[in-house]
């Protein structure tokens, strides 16, 4: 059995309480159990760095903590359970979509650039919401529709089934450079768009891809019928 993060990686208890101190009223607890959780009062600052609003958090990091992102929920009662505020039925804040984690907290980076980036932009459109303001960075829709906005993006397409294919390749334990491109040329991909292709597999695991795949409703290989090599 795989010990817990914190068991397994001592030196990243250490690194995280260090980036806590940048944060005196968040404090992370480790139960006898493993479960890991960061809790307290989160401050959300204004571009001059003075403090505009508060949210009581917690943060809990799972035992493959840094494989997976953590799970942030606003404990106060302030925000909603719901998907127009961009939160899960179980409380958890959708402060990132995984697939674009490598833009702002990719996988080795310190829990300070979480707080800093995702949690904080996340709870600052918060309270410019409350406070009849747009969402201030720009929003995906949430759930399905929000990954098909940002696959379509990616990929700059408006054409979902190019938009399949694409994370179809994307989802794969390895690529197949023979197959027809998903552009849709008619090339095969080891003469297209490959290094786009590998470029995106070096940031967005295989699982991350094939969990937003079925999200998105791709159950079945877009390139079924479809020659492969």
């Amino acid at each position: 059995m795989t010990p817990p993060w914190h068991e397994a990686c001592p030196e990243l208890v250490d690194q995280i309480r260090a980036d806590l101190s940048g944060y005196p009223s968040l404090h992370l607890f480790i139960e006898p159990g493993g479960r890991a959780e960061v809790c307290g009062t989160f401050p959300v600052r204004s571009l001059d760095g003075v403090e505009r609003d508060r949210y009581q958090v917690s943060i809990e990091l799972l035992a493959d903590y840094p494989e997976s992102l953590p799970i942030v929920r606003e404990t106060g009662g302030r925000i909603p359970w719901s998907s127009d505020f961009h939160v899960e039925t179980n409380g958890a804040a959708c402060v990132l979509i995984p697939d674009d984690r490598w833009r702002s907290f990719p996988k080795g980076a310190p829990f300070r650039q979480f707080l800093e980036g995702p949690v904080h932009d996340y709870f600052l459109g918060q309270s410019l919401v409350a406070l009849g303001e747009p969402w201030p960075f720009g929003q995906w829709s949430h759930g399905r529709d929000g990954l098909l906005e940002y696959y379509r993006e990616l990929f700059q397409t408006a054409d979902d089934l190019t938009v399949a294919r694409f994370v179809y390749l994307l989802s794969q334990p390895v690529v197949n450079l023979r197959c027809d491109c998903a552009c849709g040329s008619g090339s095969k991909l080891r003469d297209c768009c490959s290094a786009k292709v590998l470029e995106l597999r070096s940031k967005i695991p295989s699982s991350v891809a094939g969990s937003s795949a079925k999200t998105m409703g791709f159950t079945v290989a877009p390139y079924k019928g479809r020659k492969l090599r």
